[in-house]
């Protein structure tokens, strides 16, 4: 039988069980399956005795592939991939596609098939089922489904009705803190949301989106550029701050298993269905209770001064400005934030990973930071995904809000691939990595 070469992305994809510990003492060199992906492979070289081995992975009793065989102590990595090659013909000649570890305590998660009567569907989760040029999307959730643990057991149905933004921000988490290294194996608990641990660290992170507001809906209103900048000062800072202040009521510090632990509230803004290309700014306004002017020297250097917010009104309600200075809220270490868990995310993801239809043409464009230290306007970008050089991560454009008051900081180095931003005399300061998307559109097209 044909063996076939897979790029790392779609391993990657395909492999949410191998443990993060495994990346300390060996590296992964080349990829291979079956002509079904039935089995899947990857040659390693072990760091510790500088020889070559290989992993053959399988899927259980509910479809996540794991370790169904490996070996080691291989001269020549030409002679480890021979060897795995074999191996995977092997297993694929014996017919058998489920290899049952008699362990697995969960039940396959078939994310897509419809428990939820028509009228109740979500109309993003219809896109997702029905719209072929979201197929690359499709797969891959369908594959990070078969990982996550619904511990809550109602994540299917939600993800297909009316909780379809809070369990589609969820997966992406769960992809992301895979894509960094957490280990999140002995995650029983079922708030929050995740429980994991990286460098000998716990960390618990809770999910929080920002909805429609009652009688609103998230439908596509295209706001004008002064009406946006209005929304920013006030609107959107008590959008953010309404799910922030309830989550902090709920005290999970006070849990045993996230006590003397950092806690993370991640949060992303679906209210509008183009306001997480905006709204972001209004979100640091509001966890540090500042916002910063600008202005420019005789020389051309960039001048940035603070100001205190106090409070934000809006309609009749009226919140505090400064997360981050509420009583207890020195219990939340940080706030993550991402503007980017949406359906186009999955589908760049996707389409990378080679799932779906490889005939869709993805052109993205949008907004990145400058690094001139003297900008006042972010750089454009246009990209077309299918670009060889092209590479995306779950964390690219995330940002990490650090709580100056926090009991448990967060290490930056737990996060390396994202942007951080810490509260210094006044002032935010942001480390963002060389490429760091503020906002993007994808444009679709099948050929």
């Amino acid at each position: 039988m044909a063996i076939k070469t897979i790029n790392k992305a779609r391993f990657n994809a395909l492999a949410y069980s191998r443990s993060p510990y495994t990346f300390f003492y060996s590296e992964e060199l080349s990829w291979f399956s079956d002509e079904q992906e039935n089995i899947i492979g990857t040659v390693i070289l072990d760091k510790t005795d500088n020889d070559y081995g290989f992993i053959v992975l399988g899927r259980d009793e509910s479809s996540l592939f794991r370790c169904i065989d490996n070996e080691i102590n291989f001269e020549t990595v030409e002679r480890a991939e021979t060897a795995l090659k074999i191996k995977i013909n092997e297993y694929s000649s014996s017919g058998q596609s489920t290899f049952p570890q008699g362990d697995s305590f969960k039940k396959k998660n078939l994310i897509f098939q419809q428990i939820v009567s028509d009228e109740k569907l979500h109309r993003h989760f219809k896109t997702l089922s029905t719209n072929k040029g979201y197929s690359p999307a499709k797969e891959i959730i369908k594959e990070i489904a078969y990982a996550f643990i619904d511990l809550d057991g109602n994540f299917i149905q939600q993800f297909q009705s009316d909780g379809f933004n809070a369990r589609i921000w969820e997966l992406f988490i769960y992809a992301f803190l895979h894509e960094e290294n957490f280990d999140l194996r002995n995650d029983i608990f079922p708030a929050p949301d995740f429980n994991c641990t990286k460098f000998g660290i716990n960390i618990s992170i809770e999910a929080v989106t920002v909805n429609p507001t009652e009688n609103e809906t998230a439908q596509d209103i295209l706001l004008k550029p002064d009406e946006i900048q209005e929304k920013l000062k006030d609107y959107m800072p008590i959008k953010f701050g309404s799910p922030l202040f309830s989550k902090l009521k709920k005290k999970y510090w006070e849990k045993e298993h996230v006590k003397d632990h950092p806690l993370i509230f991640a949060i992303q803004d679906f209210h509008h269905e183009t306001s997480m290309l905006w709204s972001r700014t209004a979100l640091m306004d509001y966890l540090y209770g500042v916002r910063h002017k600008w202005e420019k020297d005789s020389s051309g250097n960039l001048i940035i001064t603070s100001e205190r917010i106090g409070k934000h009104s809006y309609e009749g309600k009226e919140i505090p400005s400064g997360f981050f200075f509420l009583p207890d809220s020195e219990n939340v270490s940080a706030v993550l934030f991402s503007n980017s868990a949406t359906i186009a995310k999955f589908n760049r993801m996707g389409w990378l990973a080679k799932f779906g239809n490889q005939k869709i043409n993805m052109i993205r464009v949008g907004t990145c930071h400058n690094h001139d230290p003297n900008a006042t306007e972010p750089l454009q970008f246009k990209i077309d995904i299918s670009d060889e050089r092209y590479q995306e991560s779950w964390g690219q454009g995330l940002s990490l809000y650090h709580n100056p008051n926090a009991i448990h900081p967060i290490p930056p180095e737990i996060f390396p691939s994202i942007g951080h931003h810490f509260f210094k005399e006044e002032k935010i300061v942001s480390y963002l990595p060389d490429f760091y998307p503020y906002a993007s559109l994808t444009y679709i097209s099948i050929s």
